[in-house]
């Protein structure tokens, strides 16, 4: 096994090194910022010769994701918009995330399959077949477990909107009765709840920045709704542009809607309560059931067996 690892899998083994090296250089590119912040921080906030080394690495993986979309087909205005979506969606606003992306799902398909080969051949598994289907699932894993990291990223992203989503329209409520314009309540929002509510913040953020380069409320609004495809957040911008377009007071809009977000978390949380029940005899079943049973009865078989012993006697 030794002169076989030496031998004709060294080239593989130092290829799939790299390979997982320019992974993982790609994903701390595709990070938050504040990711990119800790590891400035504890390189001791110096710029060696390592940043130009990451620099080089990121271009080659631009220029590499991009060769892999315009011979894979993803060259469309389709596929580039989704995957955008889904990238901005899941917090990654780099601007050649796309590319970088496409070179980290083939570079990673490329890694776990020369994986699951050397483990093919290291098994000595003597049916081609099933050696053939091992690469082809290790190279399949490969290529889709990033989009299902970004999907649940994105969903995790909109669950914690959701969640802030009250308290932001009571603070943005009692802006707007103070004599606060939409804007500012929204600059006020994004400043206050900044510690508590990361994501909204940040989404509000983005939004006041597309209004200050020039789009109106309205579209930056409808952005906001498409980088988080949140039902209820639709329903409040849908609400903010009738009421900019009618003229109505925008203070009250938001009184009541905020009076039905209270009464929809109420009803959700009612309906979480209803389902614990059901949920909780789950492991009252399979965990806390057996061990009661076992308790009460393993007297009763041992006092058995000793009659059973004594009468056999």
């Amino acid at each position: 096994m030794t002169t076989l690892i030496s031998g004709p899998l060294l080239p593989v083994l130092i290829g799939l090194a790299l390979a997982l090296f320019a992974v993982a250089l790609a994903m701390i590119y595709l990070a938050d910022e504040t990711v990119r912040r800790r590891l400035f921080a504890a390189a001791g906030g110096r710029r060696s010769a390592d940043a130009n080394v990451s620099n080089a690495g990121l271009d080659w993986l631009t220029r590499f994701g991009a060769q892999v979309q315009e011979r894979a087909g993803w060259k469309s205005a389709e596929d580039l918009g989704a995957m955008r979506l889904s990238l901005v969606r899941a917090g990654i606003y780099a601007p050649n995330a796309v590319e970088i992306f496409a070179a980290v799902r083939i570079l990673l398909a490329m890694a776990l399959g020369f994986l699951f080969g050397i483990l093919v051949i290291g098994l000595r598994v003597d049916n081609a077949l099933l050696g053939a289907l091992l690469v082809m699932l290790g190279a399949a894993v490969g290529l889709y477990t990033p989009v299902l990291l970004v999907r649940a990223r994105g969903a995790d992203r909109i669950h914690d909107l959701r969640l802030a989503l009250p308290d932001a329209i009571d603070l943005l409520v009692v802006c707007m009765e103070a004599g606060s314009s939409l804007t500012q309540g929204m600059q006020r929002v994004s400043q206050e709840l900044k510690g508590a509510h990361p994501v909204l913040c940040e989404q509000l953020q983005i939004t006041l920045l597309e209004m200050q380069a020039g789009a109106s409320r309205s579209e930056a609004l409808r952005n906001l709704g498409e980088r988080a495809p949140d039902d209820r957040l639709k329903t409040l911008i849908t609400l903010l542009i009738q009421s900019d377009q009618l003229g109505a007071g925008v203070g009250q809009t938001l009184r009541v809607f905020a009076d039905e977000m209270r009464k929809s978390r109420l009803i959700e949380a009612e309906h979480k309560a209803a389902e614990l029940p059901v949920k909780i005899s789950i492991p009252l079943v399979t965990c806390i059931f057996p061990c009661l049973m076992a308790i009460i009865f393993t007297p009763i078989i041992i006092r058995f067996i000793r009659i059973l012993f004594q009468v056999g006697t």
